[in-house]
């Protein structure tokens, strides 16, 4: 079996381009938040109702949705980072698991609440470690095309927006 190495310094052109996405799909999802705002405003020109309520909240739900995957995307970029720390923090990990065993053996009753939440500490960071795969959820079929439909909503939403705004204006 071959094995592939890649330099996680070589990742940064991967990094910037991520970044770059997350920048646009914020400054979208901020757009498309502004116009639930205007269109909400006109809404309210005549009397906020409960319909009025429920279509602002099923309006609000695109621009979630782009800020759930500019999240995402933002723990993707970080990913390089954690793959170089990785071996750095398992040793670390695996010296501390060590002492707290060896405390454990000679420590009694009452040292157990301080053993449990040096072993809560422990068990975080190794979560943080092991869990590195998590981010790569927004890669899936489902939420891609969840995405791509939120986004163009999130375009409908802008141009509503500001169709909204020239109603207020005007009347």
């Amino acid at each position: 079996m071959t094995r592939v190495t890649v330099g996680v310094g070589e990742l940064q052109g991967l990094t910037r381009l991520l970044s770059v996405v997350v920048r646009f799909v914020f400054r979208l999802a901020f757009a498309a938040l502004v116009g639930v705002a205007a269109i909400a405003s006109l809404f309210a020109r005549g009397g906020f109702s409960a319909f009025d309520g429920v279509v602002t909240a099923l309006l609000l739900a695109p621009p979630a949705t782009l800020l759930l995957f500019a999240a995402g995307l933002r723990e993707v970029a970080r990913l390089p980072e954690r793959l170089r720390r990785m071996p750095q923090q398992g040793s670390e990990q695996l010296a501390e698991l060590t002492r707290m065993a060896g405390d454990a053996r000679t420590a009694g009753f009452r040292r157990a609440p301080s053993l449990l939440w040096r072993l809560r500490g422990a068990v975080g960071s190794t979560r943080d470690l092991v869990g590195f795969a998590l981010p790569l959820r927004i890669f899936t079929p489902q939420f891609l095309g969840l995405t791509f439909v939120a986004a163009g909503l999130s375009v409908l939403l802008v141009f509503g927006g500001l169709v909204a705004l020239v109603v207020l204006a005007v009347g």
